[in-house]
């Protein structure tokens, strides 16, 4: 069971070392099932220790960094477990 992406945004903002967070975004792919929280940070330092625990954690996996400038944009992704209809009660 995954947890819910409010939480990982919780783990992903506590666990990224930046001097300066400037902002994130949720995004959701459901035609594949995917989803996505972007974060852009000031003078981002990639910790390895921290990456392996919001894997852990979450589920989500670093599939992209881009640094321009000082600024980093991570994006960290995992499939959805879509809940089936027969699960909902009426």
């Amino acid at each position: 069971m995954q947890i819910e992406i409010d939480e990982c945004v919780y783990w992903i903002l506590h666990t990224v070392v930046a001097s300066d967070l400037l902002k994130y975004n949720h995004v959701t792919v459901r035609e594949e099932n995917l989803e996505f929280i972007v974060v852009e940070a000031k003078n981002y330092c990639i910790d390895l220790t921290g990456l392996t625990k919001i894997e852990k954690i979450t589920g989500m996996k670093l599939l992209q960094m881009k640094s321009y400038n000082g600024t980093s944009h991570l994006w960290f992704g995992r499939k959805m477990n879509l809940v089936s209809q027969s699960h909902f009660t009426r």
